[in-house]
């Protein structure tokens, strides 16, 4: 019992990993994180800088605790900012087509 911890009437492993979560748990984290970043887009219109990514992350940490998922931070911060990274990335390359899109063919 080195990895455990009595928290309340729970016992919570302490060195638990991402890969020990169910696929459900991680599905649900990767569509707040994707939410999240788009209502931090859609509030300060810009892309998150570190800053941002922070208080991003923090807000799917205090959802996840909410939801009583149990993970270390340390964990939570190694994945959800790929899922940070990634989100921001599609976003940019949808402006990216877009902005393509609406640019009129010069037909000569």
């Amino acid at each position: 019992m080195k990895n455990h911890v009595i928290v309340g009437s729970r016992l919570l492993q302490t060195n638990k990993k991402w890969s020990h979560l169910k696929q459900s748990q991680r599905m649900w984290i990767i569509d707040v994180t994707k939410k999240e970043v788009a209502a931090y887009i859609s509030e300060h219109g810009h892309l998150p800088g570190k800053s941002g990514r922070r208080n991003i992350l923090d807000k799917v940490h205090d959802r996840i605790l909410e939801r009583e998922i149990w993970l270390p931070y340390g964990e939570i911060k190694i994945h959800v900012c790929k899922f940070i990274a990634s989100a921001v990335r599609k976003y940019v390359n949808r402006e990216e087509d877009n902005e393509a899109n609406q640019k009129p063919a010069n037909i000569q």
